[in-house]
């Protein structure tokens, strides 16, 4: 009965059995060891295993293993085992002598399992790795890999030659010895959380390069899974963005310093304007007091005419509200601030630097005359920054004409590729020497002037898709024009 289950449980088993003698002669095999390497019982009975399966090459190593076998030892080893049809098939083999009580060994139990997919699917794995690593050597990218474990286990060429240290020294936590001290609680911070949670990251951090310099760097990594979705670590790459960063800063220095130009070339402009400016907010100022005076007198009356002294103290109001907006369009003109933009009536913006800067041209003997294009449309534009330039170009105008009793004439109109075209001419001395440098920085043929009016100018008008310039006219005197992209919104 005994014998007859052991032959059922090696007819049976899963894996293809051999039943070998001390000699390595087959004395029994299973169904599956001939479904394995195709032989029937009858043609390998008594045979020696070697001459049945064991590629030539091989043998050598055959005999050690029956060698450790005869002198008790177990065999577990991966090989390659050669079918009746020639082919190879790769297996993993344990064979283990089995003795007698005394000590005598019997037979040799050997197990066969074809491991040919599984060493298949590792050489695949294995050159998939090798082309990734390969492919992540040459990336312009510094690129790392993690384990299941959370801790890197790989860094590519790039990232290595950047930190000047081993695979060995950054594997594992070893990379966060070049984190800058100040940025690793805010790196970690962000990396453990992302991990445990399988979500994709992105941070930046200071890393240390070879020589010792800090660079910025921006980390992005996501989660990596294998081929039957099991997760396998997260995969990661670093770009050095430090000289971009400094680009960036020095943009923004020099957009602060545009702002910070614009505002001193503003309040400089306010001692031109002085004079206007009292004259200006005089007239309300007097016309209130007067009319104050006119309401008390009605109030005092013997019989107080409250009709009268009602319209008067309006007129008052009124008064009072026409010097507060002119405070406040004066204020606008030299508060410092960002752009804004909103609807913008151009023809509006001349009457009112017109207006404003009329006594300062009286002053100076210019008469100062406008053309506005009747139905000119709307623009978006920031009216103070407008309002600016034109304060720039009709100082720029008055002051060519001193004392000549010149003619400033500011006019607009519509062009025809959809633009709005500004125009201040002037019957002054015409364009400087060296009129193709007067829209640079600190050029000017003034003796007090800072330089800085046209530029600015220029850029503010360049920042709103618009372009500035200048010519010489005909008879006296030059011409200073811009131009503005029409966004037909309504009509001035």
């Amino acid at each position: 009965m005994d014998a007859i289950r052991l032959d059922e449980l090696i007819e049976q088993a899963p894996e293809a059995v051999a039943i070998l003698s001390p000699e390595d002669r087959v004395v029994r095999i299973s169904n599956e060891f001939t479904r394995l390497f195709g032989y029937e019982r009858d043609e390998v009975q008594g045979r020696y295993i070697q001459d049945l399966i064991v590629p030539g090459t091989l043998l050598e190593s055959a005999r050690e293993n029956l060698a450790k076998l005869r002198r008790g030892q177990r065999v577990e080893v991966e090989t390659v085992r050669r079918r009746k049809d020639g082919t190879d098939v790769q297996v993993s083999l344990v064979a283990v002598p089995v003795r007698t009580g005394s000590g005598q060994h019997i037979v040799s139990y050997a197990i066969y399992h074809d491991i040919t997919e599984r060493k298949r699917a590792e050489a695949q794995l294995i050159e998939s790795e090798a082309r990734f690593r390969t492919m992540a050597d040459q990336a312009p990218v510094l690129i790392w890999t993690s384990g299941t474990d959370g801790l890197c286990d790989y860094f590519s060429k790039p990232w290595l030659e950047f930190t000047g240290r081993t695979m060995e020294h950054e594997v594992g936590a070893g990379w966060t010895e070049g984190v800058h001290l100040s940025d690793l609680q805010a790196c970690l911070g962000c990396y453990w959380p992302a991990f445990h949670a399988r979500k994709p990251f992105r941070m930046e951090y200071r890393l240390r390069r070879a020589d010792g310099e800090y660079r910025w760097v921006i980390e992005s990594g996501v989660p990596r899974y294998t081929g039957s979705g099991e997760f396998a670590g997260y995969i990661g790459s670093n770009i050095d963005v430090t000289d971009f960063k400094r680009v960036e800063e020095e943009r923004e220095r020099l957009r602060q310093l545009q702002v910070e130009l614009a505002h001193r070339n503003r309040v400089a402009t306010m001692g031109e304007l002085a004079a206007s400016l009292a004259h200006e907010i005089n007239q309300p100022i007097t016309g209130a007091a007067v009319n104050g005076r006119a309401c008390v007198n009605w109030l005092d009356c013997e019989s107080p005419n409250v009709t009268e002294a009602r319209e008067a103290a309006s007129a008052m109001v009124a008064d009072v509200t026409r010097a507060a907006d002119i405070i406040d369009r004066i204020r606008s003109l030299y508060r410092r601030g960002t752009s804004h933009r909103e609807l913008v009536d151009v023809n509006a913006s001349i009457r009112e630097m017109t207006v404003l800067l009329n006594d300062t041209a009286n002053r100076n003997s210019v008469s100062i005359r406008i053309d506005p294009y009747a139905g000119l449309p709307t623009i978006t534009a920031d009216r103070v920054q407008l309002q600016q330039v034109l304060m720039n170009l009709m100082l720029n105008g008055i002051e060519a004409m001193k004392d000549i009793r010149g003619e400033l004439v500011v006019s607009s109109k519509k062009t025809e590729d959809n633009q709005i075209l500004i125009s201040v001419r002037d019957s002054g001395i015409g364009l400087p020497v060296g009129s193709e440098r007067m829209f640079t920085a600190f050029f000017t043929t003034k003796p007090q002037g800072t330089g800085m009016g046209l530029a600015i100018s220029r850029s503010i008008i360049e920042s709103h898709g618009g372009r500035l310039w200048a010519s010489a006219n005909t008879g006296r005197g030059a011409t200073l024009q811009f131009t503005l992209p029409l966004e037909q919104a309504g009509t001035a």
